[in-house]
């Protein structure tokens, strides 16, 4: 692991418009600069399985880490309508890179919103992601126990020391980890009565693990090896809120909303990406037995149309979900990332081999990045939820009434 550098921090008060005039066409301008840089890298990331350093080192530069972090802090107050609009642009760049930055976003919403963490805690988070940044990701997944979405209680386990915990476990696609600064552990207390938290550990520290296992078809930059927590020493203010076992906590739940709404961006990005450069290729495909571009047939416009109606559909989905999300709607945003779970990153997949079986050969051609978002939206599915749990506790919805 390295360290990265950043070359501006954003100094305390400046607002969203103070901010070399960052409002949100400013911040959209930044995202797309960065998307053509994470474009030109990508292919050679994905060949070379290779993290994208450079990639982040610009995106801090960019000054767009602070982007869910307050205004009166110093950050850029950005909603989740917004931070969508900066994923899905990074994403059409590289995707890879935009997910390890998807998971920054969805934990510092938490450290904004100040639910379930000590007002001490926070604050020190929240300023060094505007000062002095560093990328930070959720340890939430076990090798044995799968996601938490599906309940039940880590076994990585928090024992009480005079100065605070201990950490013993280990997890699962831990996406970052050469670039990360710290890792937010789910983990449970040895009490007779267990309870859950998270607790903040330097990804750094003495006693963590990376087992290099991560070796994907798809989203290979990643770097989303497990991570092993041997008697790991964490001081007693660097925990969030403990809550029961059987409690939803409180930064998970925050977490999970910005989660869907970001990787629903990061999976309609790819899908766009692949489209224009599908699109590039049909208007200029011209067999010679045909003597005009392949663009031209209606039945090549009626199956790019279908991809694009799809597009159309993402983006009302997404712009509703946010909406809900920021108005607190909780029971129509729940209903919401069901399907934005369901349509738009399950469905990724669907909408790149569509457009693979339009390109032909030359979609497969590794020297063309349409093969790289497939496999990219292939990981989609493998995101928690699980589609058959989301399809499962819909019908328990329907059929229990």
């Amino acid at each position: 692991m390295i360290s990265i550098p950043t070359s501006r921090a954003v100094s305390r008060g400046e607002s969203a418009e103070q901010v070399g005039g960052a409002n949100a066409d400013a911040i959209l301008a930044r995202a797309a600069s960065l998307r053509g840089l994470f474009a030109d890298r990508a292919a050679g990331h994905d060949r070379d399985a290779g993290f994208p350093f450079d990639d982040i080192a610009d995106f801090i530069a960019s000054g767009l880490m602070a982007l869910p972090s307050r205004g009166e802090a110093g950050g850029l107050g950005g909603s989740l309508a917004t931070a969508q609009a900066v994923i899905g642009s990074l994403a059409q760049g590289d995707a890879s890179t935009a997910l390890v930055i998807v998971n920054h976003y969805m934990v510092h919403a938490t450290i904004a919103a100040r639910a379930g963490w000590p007002e001490a805690l926070a604050a020190r988070l929240e300023e060094e992601n505007v000062r002095l940044p560093g990328l930070i990701n959720a340890a939430l997944a076990e090798p044995d126990l799968g996601s938490a979405s599906y309940g039940g209680l880590p076994e990585t386990v928090a024992t009480a020391t005079p100065d605070g915990w201990r950490i013993t476990g280990r997890k699962a696609y831990v996406t970052g980890i050469p670039a990360l600064a710290w890792l937010l552990v789910r983990a449970r207390t040895d009490e007779p009565t267990p309870r859950v938290g998270l607790f903040l550990v330097p990804a750094r520290a003495d006693g963590v693990i990376v087992h290099r296992n991560w070796d994907h078809v798809g989203m290979r930059a990643t770097h989303s090896h497990e991570v092993e927590f041997r008697d790991v020493a964490v001081p007693a203010g660097d925990v969030t809120d403990l809550v029961e076992s059987d409690a939803r906590h409180p930064v998970l739940g925050g977490m999970m909303r910005w989660n869907t709404g970001l990787l629903g961006a990061l999976y309609d990005g790819i899908v766009r990406a692949a489209l224009d450069w599908t699109a590039d290729f049909l208007r200029g495909r011209v067999p010679s037995n045909l003597g005009q571009p392949l663009a031209t047939l209606p039945s090549v416009q009626d199956a790019v149309g279908r991809v694009v109606l799809a597009l159309d559909e993402n983006r009302m989905l997404l712009d509703l979900y946010a909406g809900d999300v920021a108005a607190g709607r909780a029971e129509a945003a729940d209903r919401g990332a069901a399907v934005i779970k369901a349509r738009v990153i399950d469905g990724a997949a669907d909408l790149t081999l569509h457009l693979l079986s339009l390109a032909g050969n030359a979609g497969l051609s590794a020297r063309n990045p349409l093969e790289r978002c497939h496999r990219d939206a292939l990981c989609g599915r493998i995101h928690a939820p699980h589609g058959e749990l989301v399809r499962r506790k819909a019908g328990q919805r329907v059929l229990a009434s």
